[in-house]
């Protein structure tokens, strides 16, 4: 890319710029949490660190999606592990705090109890969750713009590739030793035989005739990051399609994107053509970083 096209290397590889990124970025958008269907019986629940915030969703007595930052009241210790499950009750595994699947207080030990249990301070901190298109999302934000309007290429996406027709096959992951947005980089830049849509601020959908894949980019850090790979099958066409698809993008995401941090991480600078999708997507990185200087 040109010298003025791209980012500036310091946002790939220094700490403070992921921790800008954390409150302009992830704080301010709606993310992938996980597929709906995994929440959707009372008690079910999915926990993820998305962009160094830790959350989940739960769902309630009437299969609603509630959302809470993952964090217990007591001592700020983390109630779930990230992934999927089902309890009957939320209880922290640390002092034994317990809530009910709407965050309120229920509970705990009389060691560590807290003298005003009816306290509105010790119910966890709720975030916004919402489903569209068979996957939920939450947003981390005060007061978050509505779901419905906030997805337009994700929503455009879904309705060419009949989304809702697919059914779900599996779930794959891979971890890259790179920034984020080196992923997203990528992702844009490549041409894997499919049609591919990126949606702000680390969701890709690539659809073709066996079905589609949702690849959720998850930051874990300034240089490390996790994409869970979701993968769609239309009826009568070949799973196996999709996921050899899939394992080879991967492959290639993982070594394009570390030989990119090392690159950068030395001093060196990237050349990848810019695209449409990419000129986008560098334009909400910066104005991002602008907006909290």
């Amino acid at each position: 890319m040109a010298a003025d096209a791209g980012l500036p290397a310091a946002l790939y590889t220094r700490p403070e710029a992921f921790q800008r990124e954390r409150r302009s970025v992830f704080q301010r958008a709606w993310l992938l949490l996980a597929r709906a269907d995994t929440v959707q019986a009372p008690g079910d629940y999915a926990a993820q660190n998305l962009g160094g915030w830790p959350v989940f969703a739960i769902a309630d007595a009437d299969g609603s999606p509630a959302g809470f930052r993952n964090v217990c009241r007591h001592q700020g210790l983390p109630l779930f592990d990230t992934g999927t499950g089902r309890c009957e009750q939320i209880r922290c595994r640390y002092h034994g705090w317990t809530y009910d699947n709407a965050g309120r207080f229920v509970s705990a030990p009389p060691k560590v109890a807290p003298p005003e249990p009816n306290n509105s301070l010790h119910q966890l901190e709720s975030v916004a969750a919402g489903r569209r298109h068979g996957l939920l999302f939450v947003h981390l934000g005060a007061v978050p713009p509505p779901l419905a309007s906030s997805l337009p290429a994700l929503d455009a996406a879904a309705i060419a590739a009949r989304f809702d027709t697919l059914e779900f096959h599996a779930e794959t992951v891979t971890d890259i030793d790179a920034n984020w947005k080196l992923v997203m980089e990528q992702a844009a830049a490549a041409k894997d035989g499919v049609m591919r849509t990126i949606e702000w601020p680390g969701l890709i959908l690539d659809s073709s005739p066996e079905g589609a894949v949702v690849h959720q980019v998850i930051a874990r850090g300034f240089e490390r990051s996790r994409v869970h790979h979701h993968h769609y099958v239309a009826s009568g066409t070949d799973a196996a399609v999709l996921l050899g698809r899939t394992a080879a993008a991967a492959i290639a995401w993982r070594s394009g994107c570390a030989a990119a941090q090392a690159t950068l991480g030395s001093g060196g600078a990237l050349a990848i053509a810019e695209t449409p999708a990419l000129a986008d997507f560098h334009a909400r990185v910066r104005a991002s970083h602008s907006a909290i200087q």
